[in-house]
């Protein structure tokens, strides 16, 4: 439980025509937590952010934002601005207008919103692009005109929907560290919905993973990473060897870079398995075996390792793991 919690979902369930798409979640966001809400396709994470933001009724539950109940509280009386995968800039307006957007529908007068609108234009690396129009911009200027309207209203909440996903690879990680730092300054609470677990590892003080509907586990990112609750969490991390338990109903985990890789049998827990492929990870490699019930193994190598090993497609090896390597789950 979170210790000064902001929101609570509490038996949150929304269906859609009877089909259920959240199937009674509980858990609670803290003041000035970065949560990060992540699963595959069709799990259920967006419509659980649009419920916090009012775009969706729950049909059983309740959601509370700062002790008080949202159920049917609409989308505009909600201090919870969003920042979309699309954006939503307004063509029609320039980068001011856009960002001054808010403040207008709340009534700000015009030199207070200017202000206000050029204070966060310059925190954002935007100064002297306020009369652009915002097909002029680039794709991580954008992002930053589109962060600009949601915080030039200081919310105590800002939601954001897979605000990266249409960025070229190193414009993402200059928005994450853009991201994260304007949230630690700001102390604001963040819940960022994205199916790319590096962002969400890279950012979030907590990471809820969902699938089928269903909350399968929430914890911090090296805690997710290193002990996955049950299977789906272990396979949607990836990287992970699922190798059976001691007793029935339980299953090892073993991540690829705890593997080690040797062409003789080792001391210690080992199986034999014949080398399939490899993929390059940066710096690392991953070595794709396959096991002697055809499972899938993989293993995170240097290059010097892997020319000095000789991995060729067919040859067989021994890959092993220290006990302390292993993690134990349920196999349900």
């Amino acid at each position: 439980m979170t210790e000064d919690p902001l929101v609570r979902f509490e038996g949150v369930r929304k269906s859609y025509d009877g089909v259920q798409a959240v199937k009674g979640i509980d858990f609670e966001i803290g003041r000035g937590e970065f949560v990060a809400i992540m699963g595959p396709s069709g799990c259920g994470k967006t419509t659980t952010l649009r419920m916090l933001a009012g775009l969706e009724a729950p049909t059983d539950g309740t959601i509370t934002i700062d002790g008080r109940v949202m159920n049917d509280v609409s989308a505009h009386e909600r201090d919870t601005p969003m920042v979309w995968q699309s954006l939503a800039l307004f063509p029609f307006l320039n980068v001011k207008e856009n960002v001054e957007f808010g403040l207008k529908m709340r009534g700000v007068t015009a030199m207070d919103r200017h202000g206000r609108a050029m204070l966060w234009l310059e925190r954002l690396g935007l100064k002297g692009f306020e009369k652009r129009r915002v097909d002029q911009l680039s794709g991580g200027q954008r992002q930053r005109v589109a962060l600009a309207r949601c915080l030039v209203t200081e919310p105590q909440m800002l939601l954001l929907d897979e605000p990266l996903s249409a960025l070229d690879a190193h414009l993402t990680i200059r928005m994450q560290g853009v991201l994260t730092r304007l949230q630690k300054e700001l102390g604001i609470t963040f819940v960022y919905v994205t199916h790319s677990q590096s962002e969400a590892f890279a950012m979030a003080d907590r990471v809820v993973i969902m699938g089928h509907g269903e909350i399968a586990q929430i914890g911090k990112p090296q805690e997710i990473f290193r002990n996955p609750r049950n299977r789906f969490v272990a396979e949607f991390v990836g990287r992970n060897n699922i190798l059976p338990g001691e007793r029935p109903g339980q299953e090892i985990v073993v991540a690829a870079d705890r593997m080690q890789v040797s062409p003789t049998a080792p001391h210690g827990h080992a199986l034999e398995a014949e080398f399939v492929s490899e993929e390059f990870a940066g710096t690392s490699i991953i070595c794709y075996f396959e096991g002697p019930q055809g499972e899938e193994l993989k293993a995170q190598v240097s290059e010097d390792q892997l020319e000095t090993l000789g991995l060729l497609p067919g040859k067989r090896f021994w890959l092993s793991w220290a006990p302390e390597a292993a993690h134990a789950m349920e196999s349900a």
